[in-house]
């Protein structure tokens, strides 16, 4: 990725100005940059830094949307799931998902038809090049089968279950690998830059001032459009140009929680009391579990996770399945987002998860063009129909879109697990077998520009925490060649250092300390960003502090 230069917003002039950088507005500079458009993006906080960040970790098809008859959209997630499993095979890999099924609630007639509907709605499934990613259709299991599989699910009333296949990723690398084949196509993308005024003349927006929150300084940003895809804050930014009161959003508030393992080999699928489902996802040595789904009034800027959200959600969790015998304690680490819905006529937990593309052009304002609602993994099919609409306005020739083949900067063609294999045969002598593993896997073809780091300086093979994979060249790399601004961006969202809870104090100063040689930092701000990272651990919300 290109140096952070913040004085090019002003010293250029864009065919597009995207402001947020979170997944739809990463998918956005992808595929914007790849038609040939002059594209700046610019976000508040960090990249993904937000509701991409607070996902389930999951691409995948949506199941239980077809409860609401929503065929088109489980249909286009499922297509996007193996467009995604194709162009960023390192980062989108398939995970089992076991449903029980119980003489009440997910009954068993009911889960084999939503099975075979989910199978056949994803028959393209196995069209991918690498066979590892080629998913297989469903099977049911007998009750003896899924405890023996299982043993945390409840024996009472369990009448068998069905097993099926969707995508686990690393939503932070997936929304950066964008971000970064954005940068590597030209178009300039700023972090902690922030958007204050829009400004429209005779019914035209042409220019944006924005404001860099680590310097101070404002900026005048000339763009010919300018797409508002801020998520939670989408109507947000609509005010600022006079179009907010046409745009209504309901937000949705979901935590997850990071506690000991509780299953075995699959993602548990459970059901509350109340009806409502929940996973139990196996992540990193943990089990990763999410999410609840209320109604969030206040503002997305102060969303945070309280102790009686986590108390409520244990409790939950401890209904559905007693065998996880949870308590507040046993939460290694909680995170909160909040969700964007067009729906307006239903509960959060049942409304819908479509997105809507608002083109304000029809509504008198020229140069203007929001997207609202969505999900992850679809953002990237929103991201081409909005370039397409953004084309068209434009006045630009028509470009077909290459989002669906190109792949993102760090993945490889064929397999890649054999890829993996090669390239730890071939780096056996340099590192730890467990690391050079996770460093393929959490940067795939790039992987190599972080082993030149060690190459130059064996002291970055250095292990952050004892026992597990990363190493301070990822701290390095991170600040040299992803453009993190801030130790959080370095431990939460570009290494996951912090992201099994926290990491210790030893680990904590070894990390901070580095980042402040890197980042020109004294020992106050040093001090500052580490008890920033101590309550993004606790799930307050995250500061934006200026430099």
């Amino acid at each position: 990725m290109k140096r952070r230069d913040p004085t090019r917003l002003e010293r250029e002039k864009f065919d597009l100005l995207i402001v947020g950088g979170g997944i739809s507005g990463a998918t956005l500079a992808w595929d914007a940059s790849l038609r040939g458009l002059k594209v700046a993006l610019v976000d508040k906080g960090d990249f993904g830094g937000a509701t991409s960040s607070a996902t389930s970790k999951l691409i995948h098809g949506g199941l239980r949307y077809l409860k609401n008859g929503e065929v088109r959209l489980v249909r286009e997630s499922l297509r996007e799931r193996r467009i995604l499993q194709g162009v960023a095979g390192h980062l989108v890999r398939p995970i089992p998902f076991l449903i029980p099924t119980f003489k009440r609630g997910n009954r068993k007639w009911m889960i084999k038809s939503g099975m075979l509907a989910y199978d056949l709605l994803g028959y393209d499934r196995r069209r991918l090049e690498d066979p590892a990613q080629r998913l297989p259709g469903h099977h049911m299991l007998s009750g003896d089968q899924v405890l023996t599989a299982e043993p945390s699910v409840p024996a009472a009333d369990l009448t068998g279950g069905a097993v099926y296949y969707d995508c686990q990723c690393d939503p932070d690398r997936l929304t950066l690998e964008f971000i970064i084949g954005a940068s590597r196509n030209g178009a300039l993308v700023i972090n902690y830059a922030q958007v204050g005024d829009l400004a429209c003349r005779l019914g035209h927006l042409d220019s944006a001032e924005v404001r860099d929150l680590l310097s101070g300084k404002s900026y005048e940003v000339k763009a010919r459009m300018t797409a508002n895809v801020a998520g939670p804050w989408a109507d947000h930014v609509d005010l600022l140009c006079g179009a907010g009161d046409k745009i209504t959003l309901k937000r949705s508030k979901g935590i997850h929680i990071i506690t000991r393992p509780l299953t075995k080999e699959f993602a548990l699928v459970m059901q509350t009391e109340a009806g409502r489902h929940f996973f139990i996802i196996p992540w990193r040595g943990h089990s990763l579990i999410g999410t609840t789904d209320t109604e969030y009034q206040g503002e997305p800027d102060d969303l945070g996770v309280q102790a009686e959200d986590v108390q409520q959600f244990v409790d939950e969790i401890n209904q559905a399945c007693p065998a996880a015998k949870l308590n507040a304690a046993a939460v290694k680490y909680r995170y909160v987002g909040v969700r964007p819905l067009v729906d307006q006529e239903t509960q959060v937990y049942e409304a819908s998860r479509r997105y809507e593309i608002v083109d304000h052009h029809s509504r008198g304002l020229k140069g203007y063009i929001s997207a609202l609602g969505g999900k992850y993994t679809t953002s990237r099919n929103l991201a081409r129909k909005l370039t397409n609409r953004i084309l068209a306005r434009l006045d630009e020739p028509k470009v077909s879109c290459r989002t669906a083949h190109k792949l993102l900067p760090g993945s490889v063609s064929g397999s890649f697990d054999g890829y993996v294999d090669k390239c730890c045969q071939e780096e056996r002598s340099l590192l730890p077998a467990d690391v050079l593993r996770h460093l393929i896997w959490t940067y795939g073809a790039r992987h190599d520009d972080v082993l030149d780091l060690v190459r130059d300086d064996s002291s970055l093979a250095e292990r952050v925490c004892e026992g597990r994979p990363e190493i301070m060249a990822q701290v390095a790399f991170a600040v040299h060649s992803e453009m993190a601004c801030r130790l959080v961006d370095i431990v939460s969202r570009r290494t996951g250092i912090a992201t099994l809870g926290d990491p210790g104090d030893e680990a904590m100063n070894k990390v901070a300390g580095l980042a402040a040689r890197l980042l020109d930092w004294g020992s106050e701000r040093r001090e500052q960003e580490i008890n920033v990272c101590r309550e993004k651990i606790k799930g307050l919300p995250e500061t934006n502090r200026s430099g």
